[in-house]
């Protein structure tokens, strides 16, 4: 017996979670679409991967297609709960959405039943997340310009980060993008201190979903994680984000500016220097923002020569004057961007 589940993400993150759904299998199935991979593996799948995957927004349990409205009436739930909230989009959402009201019921406080309709017929999903995944549950501050965890894990994935090399971000702001590499390290899941809307269905076994959520084997070696800001008040925000997490002791934040950086003694030769660099509307003018990126990618050129680099920015890229090998384009709160790549 397999279920099929539909993953969402962010736009433009649909390799990333494809690659970390490949390490969380095995499936029988792996489907990349727009927003999301849709996998089919043995029952309860959803529940690991609500747990472990950082990529992840929302994970949708299919339980059926119907052809015609009144269908739902043969559909059985009686295994996930008694009471439901229904959502319906698509072709003729409306007469989709009471067929399903009648068959299932309609309640402001159930479990959120998906109506998808096209070409005729309706796919019908539970949200097994609830709350969506970026939230954590120790990012309680956030910094000028927040980067959701689910992004800044799919950037450390599109830029190819192997939880045992050095990673530096050079911009850490309130510390999102230090903080998911670090428990990716230490094998802790990103889901670990929150709740999931499944967690309410009949017949959930506390005991199992807590053995699942145990932390993976540490690697040997701790790897060096560094965060540096100009901003003093970032860092405070940084590290007590961290001690949220339970990730304090393994970064290392310190203050500088990222336009005079100088290279790290005692660290290796190569690694992932990362950023969320500051945009147009972030920084002002046009031109300041140009002389910003020429400034830091001298700068990054010089402090981390034979590191890969993965850096987040919404235009001007040009102006960084670095040797791009890929890019990718992502969504970062409605503004279209993307994540460069490269060897410096």
């Amino acid at each position: 017996m397999t279920e099929t589940l539909f993953i969402q993400c962010g736009l433009g993150l649909e390799p990333a979670l494809r690659e970390e759904l490949a390490d969380l299998g095995p499936w029988t199935r792996l489907t990349t679409e727009r927003g999301g991979v849709e996998v089919e593996g043995p029952p309860l799948a959803y529940q690991r991967v609500n747990l472990w995957s950082r990529v992840a927004t929302r994970v949708l349990l299919r339980v059926a297609t119907v052809a015609q409205p009144e269908a739902m009436s043969r559909v059985h739930l009686e295994r996930f709960g008694a009471r439901f909230s229904v959502e319906a989009s698509g072709d003729g959402a409306s007469r989709w959405r009471s067929a399903a009201a009648r068959a299932f019921g309609d309640s402001n406080d159930g479990l959120e039943l998906q109506v998808r309709a096209a070409h005729g017929r309706a796919t019908i999903s539970i949200d097994t997340s609830g709350e969506l995944l970026h939230v954590r549950g120790y990012r309680q501050e956030i910094g000028r310009a927040p980067l959701r965890e689910t992004l800044a894990a799919g950037v450390l994935r599109l830029a190819g980060f192997a939880p045992r090399e050095p990673l530096w971000d050079v911009m850490c702001g309130s510390g999102t993008l230090v903080i998911e590499a670090a428990e990716w390290a230490r094998g802790l899941a990103p889901g670990r201190n929150r709740h999931f809307a499944f967690e309410s269905f009949a017949g959930h076994d506390a005991p199992k979903l807590a053995a699942l959520a145990k932390p993976r084997e540490i690697p040997p070696a701790q790897p060096f994680i560094f965060g540096s800001d100009l901003n003093a008040g970032a860092l405070g925000t940084a590290r007590r984000n961290a001690k949220r997490a339970g990730v304090l002791d393994a970064l290392t934040l310190e203050r500088l500016d990222a336009t005079r950086l100088a290279p790290r003694s005692g660290v290796a030769a190569t690694g992932l220097v990362v950023a969320n660099l500051p945009y147009g509307r972030r920084v002002g003018e046009a031109g300041e923002l140009g002389r910003l990126y020429r400034q830091l990618g001298v700068a990054l050129r010089r402090a981390c020569k034979g590191w890969r680099f993965g850096l987040l920015l919404e235009e001007g890229a040009e102006a960084l004057g670095l040797p791009v090998e890929a890019t990718f384009p992502v969504v970062n709160g409605g503004l279209q961007c993307q994540v460069l790549v490269g060897r410096l």
